[in-house]
């Protein structure tokens, strides 16, 4: 059979770094969550199904690996907000933070073994840690404002107040033997609407 046009060899090598790359980040992932920030590059490479020779071929030490691991769930957290954003049927500031905050604890939950090598092994500050939830928050209180719909001084400094209220109550509920969604809700329900001055569905 013919090869269709774009996908001979050629092209399967230029997709094959990429490929592995991704093999690499999940072998690593697992290796972490399992054995904690300790995990060496054989390991990983273990856990990853190539020679220890292929992960420095990609990663020249354990610290750039652990980056590129935090930029890459960062980035996938928003990802997930940024699709339940979109699922939103009325899409107003308040809803947002509201989808936000639910994603927060959801993905919170999800990943906390995962969080807790990334950032809190590995000794990353918490304002590193949460550097991408802190903007998406100050994007959709600024949105709200420039639209007319909240009212703030500083939207800067209310952002930053919304999520700290948000991780702090976060903190709270994830920490019990087991997680409290429904308190978290809660929380959030009569919170977040008191802070933006709006009624939050």
């Amino acid at each position: 059979m013919p090869t269709p046009t774009g996908t001979g060899t050629g092209t399967r090598r230029r997709e094959q770094p990429a490929v592995r790359r991704t093999q690499i980040l999940d072998g690593a992932e697992r290796a972490f969550v399992d054995r904690g920030i300790d995990a060496s590059m054989a390991e990983v490479a273990e856990v990853a199904g190539v020679a220890k020779g292929t992960v420095y071929l990609y990663f020249a030490s354990k610290a750039e690996l652990l980056a590129e691991l935090r930029s890459r769930y960062l980035e996938r957290f928003v990802e997930t907000v940024g699709r339940a954003l979109g699922e939103l049927a009325e899409p107003t500031a308040a809803t947002a933070i509201g989808a936000f905050a639910a994603c927060l604890f959801d993905w919170s939950q999800a990943h906390y073994s995962l969080h807790h090598v990334l950032f809190h092994e590995a000794g990353v500050s918490e304002d590193d840690a949460f550097e991408r939830g802190r903007a998406l928050i100050a994007e959709l209180v600024r949105h709200g404002v420039e639209s007319g719909e909240l009212h703030s001084v500083d939207p800067d400094l209310t952002a930053q107040f919304l999520f700290d209220g948000l991780h702090g109550i976060l903190v709270a509920t994830m920490q019990p033997p087991e997680p409290d969604r429904p308190r978290f809700d809660r929380a959030v329900a009569e919170l977040v609407p008191r802070t933006l001055g709006v009624a939050l569905s």
